[in-house]
């Protein structure tokens, strides 16, 4: 009997070793052992995927984009130290080179949460952020088309044929990935969050920032108790263009109330919530696509019809932009004119473009430069005319501006990377 015992006994013990080599070799077991050193990898894929396709032509010729898209795509390494890495929107900007030498870059909408033109989740006449940059080699410099205004401007060196989101999976992405160069480098897109993020990443910094702030001020034209209280305040000489000198000036001219009334300054002038399209413009855009001429009806509700927006090219205009990034940001430290607000008006012939661009204040240590940086004395300039200051530097580095008493300029600024994002 005692013999019986025994050989059971060690059979058990060798079905046990047993089962324990068989559980070391599954996956679960070994992401569980996390960082025991022989454990190599674990991927868990929580992302969800999409697919944009945009009908451009650029001069004549087509240049469609065919971009899958992947959102909160995870990966679980444990290597002699566990660790989670998961991506946001990638690639937040996609593009390729034109062969005039410019650069094409589309910035794709978010679609995370099975968003579709199919399932009506996506507007039909959907209108992503489009930028063409001057070069292709530093994407430094771009222009943003962000209305119908701009793709029918004679400025134009684009048309839009429409643009739909569908699903995808990570197949596709991982096949677009491998088919599909990004025109837009690592280094040049993660170069704004500064060194620090540079380092994180294992990435040199590039020769030059990708512009990923588009500027730009929209128009608008004043009408009825409006426009009577701006005359009231226009100074006494009539510039063609001014701003307030203090904050009782602005509120008479530009209350703040949350979606009034204005209307853009088209012929065919119609109303829009301004402060509400601001404000969108620059939150929801370019996660949600831009604001139509004539929008659709989509969804619960009416949506914001994109009013007149105008480039404002901001310090470029004034800056001699030396070839090194650090000599740009001690340029503005230099004697003045520093020019704040430059928008690129020419009598309305830009209306729907803004400038993208990297400014060498993205250089400026934090601390006392930057607060330096801030106190600069600014000239404002619409078509290189003077913005009547009146002896006051109230109102920041791009203040709202009148024209005359007919018309008035104001500020948006919005950024092309998503959140975590990367290309």
């Amino acid at each position: 009997m005692k013999t019986k015992v025994a050989l059971i006994s060690l059979a058990s013990v060798v079905a046990f070793v047993a089962a324990l080599i068989t559980a070391k070799r599954s996956p679960v077991f070994q992401a569980l052992r996390g960082n025991w050193d022989f454990v190599k990898s674990a991927t868990r894929d929580t992302g969800t995927y999409y697919r944009l396709k945009v009908k451009l032509s650029y001069r004549g010729e087509a240049q469609d984009f065919d971009i899958v898209v992947g959102c909160d795509v995870r990966q679980t390494n444990y290597m002699d130290g566990g660790r989670t890495v998961e991506i946001g929107l990638t690639p937040s900007v996609f593009g390729r080179r034109m062969d005039d030498g410019r650069g094409l870059v589309v910035r794709p909408p978010r679609a995370c949460r099975d968003e579709t033109t199919e399932n009506g989740g996506v507007p039909p006449d959907l209108l992503p952020v489009v930028v063409v940059y001057d070069d292709a080699e530093t994407l430094a410099f771009g222009t943003a088309y962000l209305s119908d205004d701009a793709y029918e401007s004679p400025l134009s060196v684009l048309q839009f044929g429409g643009a739909t989101i569908e699903r995808a999976d990570r197949a596709a992405f991982d096949q677009f990935r491998r088919e599909q160069h990004n025109l837009v480098s690592r280094s040049s897109y993660h170069m704004a969050s500064g060194v620090a993020a540079l380092n994180e990443k294992g990435l040199s910094p590039a020769r030059v920032p990708m512009g990923l702030g588009c500027y730009g001020y929209a128009r608008f034209r004043l009408v009825g108790a409006r426009k009577e209280r701006v005359h009231e305040v226009w100074p006494a000489d009539r510039p063609q263009f001014w701003k307030p000198v203090n904050a009782e000036e602005q509120e008479a001219i530009d209350p703040l109330l949350y979606g009034r009334p204005m209307q853009t300054d088209h012929e065919d002038a119609v109303t829009v919530p301004s402060n509400r399209v601001l404000y969108n413009l620059e939150f929801d855009v370019p996660d949600k696509g831009l604001p139509r001429r004539h929008p659709a009806k989509w969804g619960k509700g009416d949506r914001v019809v994109a009013p007149s927006y105008y480039p404002d090219m901001t310090s470029w205009s004034a800056l001699p932009w030396p070839a090194d990034p650090v000599q740009r940001s001690e340029d503005l430290f230099r004697e003045g004119p520093n020019v704040g607000a430059s928008i690129d008006f020419r009598n309305g012939a830009t209306r729907g473009f803004g400038y993208c661009m990297s400014l060498p204040r993205t250089l400026v240590p934090s601390g006392p430069a930057s607060f330096r940086y801030l106190g600069i004395s600014r000239t404002h300039l619409v078509n290189a005319i003077e913005v009547r200051n009146r002896s006051s530097d109230w109102g920041g580095e791009r203040p709202l501006i009148v024209e005359r008493d007919e018309f008035m300029f104001q500020p948006f600024v919005f950024s092309l990377p998503s959140f975590r994002g990367d290309v």
